[in-house]
This record gives C-alpha cells, structure tokens and sequence, in this order.
C-alpha cells in the first residue's frame, strides 16, 4: 500500500523548491518591528476562561462529543452550500487582533448552530442562547453589518432538521468592538502569566465543565460574570419562518453528496478521511484530543502575513467550490504556512524527501486555483523570537496538468471510497500520523506501510 505522501508521487510533480532568503528576512523585520498582537478568536471571547483551560491543559474529548461535532460539522457544510457560493462560506476575517471565521458572509453575517435541544420559536435567546447572539454582534462588528442572521437547525433524534432562523440587529458595533477588544487583551494576559485570575467566571461552571471535572481548573464560582456590554447593543431578535420554513423543506429532501469535501485535508489523506466519517462512537479505541488550539508559533507566523498591507494576504476558493476551504493566497500565489520543532529548516533540496506532505498540500491548493506556483511558510518553535526563526521557500511545479490530475484522482478516489464504504483503494497515511491515530484497530494501514515512521 502506498502512502498518501508517496515521494515518488510527489517526485512525479516536479517541484523545484527554492530559497527564499530575502522574502524570509522582510517577514522577520515586519515581526521586529511591528510584532503582531496574537489572534484571538471570537468563539474564544465567548468564554474566556474555558478557552485559557483550552489553550494550556486540553481536555481529551468522549466520542460522543467528537460525534456531536462532526455531525455538526457536516451539517454546517450542507447547509451552507445551499445557501451561498464557496466565496462567502467560512470567510475569515481579522480586525485588531480578533480574529472570527464567519460560517456565512453575504449581505450580512450568518451564523449557523445545530443542537439536540434547540430553542423554541418563543424563547429569549438572551437568556436560553446568550452566546449564540454574542457570537453573531462580534461577527457584525468586525464586518462593519448593523444586522445580521442566526439559523438554528436540530440534530441528532430529538428534533431532526427543525430549523428556527432569528434577524437580530445591533446598536453601537464601536462598543462591541471595544468589549472584544478587552476581552482578548485579558485572555492574551493570562496566557502570557499562565494565570486566568481576573478572568470571567466560565459560561459552563456548574453545568458540566470538563475542565472542572478533571481537576484541572479550580473555578470557586465566585468569579465575576462575563460583562453584559455586547448583549446589551442587540436588538430583540425577529422570527423568520418563511426563511426557516425554506431551509427545513431543503433539508427535508437534501442527500449528502459523497463527491463534496469540506478541508483539502481530506484530499491529501484520504483514507484518515473515510475512517473520521464513519467513526463508530461506541466502537472507538480511544479519544482524540478535542479543542486543542493552534500552535504559537503558527499563529505568530500567520498574524505577520496577515499584518502586511491590504491584499497582500487574501484568501480565495476554487471556481468549482471543490473543496470548500479557502487557500490562503500570499501576493496572488497559494501559500502553506507550517510550524516544526526542528532547530534547523529542511533546506530546499531536502523537501521532497523529508517534508514530502508539505508540498503536497500546496501542490493541492495550486491545483484547485489553477496555478503551478507558491510560497511555503515555515515557523522554527525553538529558535528564539529574536532569531530566523522564520523561513521561506518558492515552490514551482512542472506541469499544471499533473497537479490538477493527482487532484481529481484523489476527489475521485475518496468518493469512490464513500460509496461502496471500502477504503481498500485509498493510500494509507503518512508515518508521523500514525501515533495517536483512533482508527489504527479497523484500519490497518500503519502494518500495511511498515509501521509507523519517525
């Protein structure tokens, strides 16, 4: 069984990876010079202090609760394909340091929800669902919308497909921003003291925090409680029935479309994909670690590229809307941007046999924008900040037609794969994936490719 890194299948693409020293010494200067203040996301301020606990002790989840988000997941993905184009789907917006990825931007921000128990037509969402509205102002403020829509669609057997939509318009956006604004200032705070002291008392304290019930955080519930600021700027939300009588109709009648994908993660490891959608929640070996934040170094790197001037970073989607995730695009060329523990860069004549997947999943991105070039990014964790501790390369392809056909070899594959539920076609993952793997008892594949690899 080949591996979903093969560096044949990527020798095959013909990549010539090149230094680029100049464009890795400007990225530096701009980090010197005007450090970036690190993204906090809106999904974060909604409760500060669970996303401190989030950030410096993760929580591995149950299955039941990686089953309830991947169903939410997929149900976020339908849905918004039938209500917007792939460009205004998951758009990722950053205003001064907050960063919010908006599940809808068209002419306004929507924001979808699914749930077991969703709220009847005649509940005050500030008191039965107060985040849901917060996260939806945030979302206004940082796109500059007076008005915006939340769509809340039933999951699971309780209420399958019931979908209530709500219109909620906001007051004063600049106090909404001022509110974000504190917020993330007091959780970069108590992260960089590694104390969440001062930090709001936890939405979930009582109510089954995980956090709490590991021990890990030590919540007394006297804590004060997350500032009413942004609620107050939200107007009574109005009913749309026509609109949520429009959705449950669709719904009602939607099939899954085994040929859509959500992440270009799936395409470039197709098989962990098959076996993430068909995870039996009863039958797993174990859990993954659930709501584990991105890395620092990551993040770092990604709020340099973003603090360059208007457009030099942008993110765009493919004409096809296949997959759904927008390639992030540095100065019009498709960019990757990654993080690594190693003390020195993989100089450029050593990334097809050592980083293989790096360059294929920028191959992936350059074939789904149609072109055979691109930047890849890489953030060294252990060197000091005040170090290159940021490096760059310029990828070029041979050929785009090779590039476009290990895509649709791939998109063609996997939906193979979905429909007749064998994966056996499927190359198996990349070595460094096998460690903590959940699928490693059903799947096989790490004994089908000599064990795992370093």
């Amino acid at each position: 069984m080949t591996r979903a890194d093969d560096p044949a299948e990527i020798a095959a693409l013909r990549p010539q990876v090149e230094e680029a020293p100049e464009l890795a010494a400007e990225l530096l200067g701009r980090f010197r010079t005007h450090p970036p203040v690190r993204g906090v996301t809106v999904t974060e301020l909604l409760d500060p202090r669970a996303a401190y606990w989030r950030s410096v002790h993760p929580v591995p989840a149950t299955a039941e609760e990686e089953s309830r988000l991947r169903e939410g997941q997929q149900l976020h993905e339908r849905l918004g394909r039938y209500l917007v184009p792939a460009r205004a789907r998951e758009v990722r917006v950053r205003r001064n340091g907050v960063v919010g990825r908006i599940d809808v931007l068209d002419d306004r921000p929507v924001e979808l929800k699914s749930t077991a128990t969703p709220p009847k037509p005649d509940d005050d969402l500030r008191t039965s669902r107060p985040s849901y509205l917060e996260q939806l102002a945030m979302y206004g403020a940082l796109t500059e919308h007076a008005e915006g829509r939340l769509i809340v669609v039933g999951s699971g057997e309780v209420a399958p497909n019931s979908v209530r939509v709500w219109d909620v318009g906001f007051g004063r956006l600049d106090r909404i921003e001022a509110e974000m604004t504190l917020r993330a200032s007091a959780l970069r705070e108590a992260r960089e003291r590694h104390d969440p002291m001062g930090l709001p008392r936890c939405a979930w304290f009582e109510r089954g925090c995980s956090y709490r019930a590991a021990g890990v955080c030590g919540c007394v519930g006297s804590e004060p409680p997350l500032p009413t600021t942004i609620l107050d700027e939200v107007g009574p939300p109005k009913g749309n029935p026509a609109e949520a009588d429009r959705i449950g109709s669709w719904l009602a009648t939607a099939t899954s479309d085994a040929g859509s994908f959500a992440r270009f993660r799936e395409l470039a490891y197709p098989r962990r994909a098959f076996f993430d959608e068909r995870r039996d929640p009863a039958g797993a070996s174990e859990p993954s670690k659930f709501g584990t934040p991105g890395d620092e170094t990551w993040s770092a790197l990604q709020a340099v590229l973003e603090g360059g001037p208007p457009g030099e970073l942008e993110f765009r989607h493919a004409d096809s809307g296949e997959p759904a995730e927008a390639v992030a695009v540095f100065r019009n060329e498709p960019c990757l941007v990654k993080s690594t523990r190693s003390l020195r860069p993989v100089p450029a004549d050593r990334v097809v046999a050592e980083r293989p997947h790096y360059l294929l999943e920028l191959g992936l991105r350059c074939a789904a924008l149609g072109t055979t070039s691109g930047y890849l990014f890489t953030g060294l964790e252990r060197v000091p900040s005040d170090g290159p501790w940021i490096h760059a390369q310029r990828v070029r392809f041979e050929s785009g037609e090779v590039l476009r056909s290990l895509l649709e070899r791939r998109e063609r594959d996997l939906t193979a794969s979905r429909i007749s539920g064998n994966p056996a076609s499927l190359p198996a993952c990349p070595r460094w994936m096998y460690d903590g793997c959940p699928h490693r008892d059903v799947c096989g594949c790490a004994a089908d490719a000599g064990g795992p690899g370093s």
